[in-house]
């Protein structure tokens, strides 16, 4: 991407010395018409090309996106499948980067009464994240709180 820029940003600052290069005819010459359509001829083609790399960008935004929502509908299917965990008050959040080497976050928060609450909830979310998404960071922000099971007494 920064290579194409780059190529870009070439051609134009080329493109103008190289007109400014160019000798002016005196008035009444035919030349400068065919410059200016050169030009105008120059701008819609780098104007398209700009529009061509947009169209890209958003398509690889949305495409990152959709995998991002897909995984996280699969975690929350998972947590809501599961008998000890789908009474439980936890959510998980994907956030997929816009480069694609980078590693997807997932987070998982909420409350749990015990450790083993815990536990559990994070082994299923790694055995079904690194299924899905290999190089994906798992963030736990499950709070333990064994005054929950009181209040619900």
């Amino acid at each position: 991407m920064r290579t194409m820029w780059l190529a870009l940003t070439s051609v134009l600052i080329s493109a103008g010395t190289a007109a400014a290069q160019i000798p002016q005819t005196p008035p009444g010459g035919g030349e400068t018409t065919s410059m200016g359509g050169v030009t105008a001829l120059l701008v819609i083609v780098v104007l398209l090309a700009l529009v061509g790399v947009g169209v890209k960008l958003y398509d690889v935004k949305r495409k990152h996106d959709e995998q991002g929502l897909h995984l996280q509908a699969l975690l929350s299917d998972a947590l809501l499948d599961d008998p000890e965990l789908a009474r439980l008050p936890l959510a998980a959040t994907v956030h997929v980067p816009f480069w694609r080497p980078a590693a997807a976050t997932v987070t998982i928060s909420g409350r749990v009464v015990a450790p083993e609450q815990r536990a559990a909830a994070m082994r299923l979310l790694h055995a079904k994240v690194f299924v899905e998404w290999p190089s994906a960071r798992v963030e736990d922000r499950i709070v333990v709180e064994p005054e929950l099971a009181h209040r619900a007494a």
